[in-house]
């Protein structure tokens, strides 16, 4: 599993697209927006300068299939 902390850049849209149930992005901060899972937990962090709605998706996506799987 890739580290929760690390940034994502890119180009294109600038919004999240389709995220699973539960999952938000928090643009609170001007510079950084931070992908949340329904627990408010950091899962990735985005250059809001250049995130794309692809990437952000793709990321809560692994996310809850890592979170989801059976053990």
């Amino acid at each position: 599993m890739g580290s929760p902390m690390r940034m994502i850049g890119g180009t294109g849209a600038s919004r999240e697209g389709r995220l699973p149930s539960g999952y938000s992005v928090d643009r609170s901060d001007p510079d950084v927006w931070v992908l949340r899972c329904p627990y408010r937990t950091v899962v990735a962090h985005f250059s809001a300068w250049g995130a794309a709605a692809e990437a952000i998706e793709r990321e809560a996506r692994t996310h809850y299939r890592e979170r989801n799987r059976s053990a």
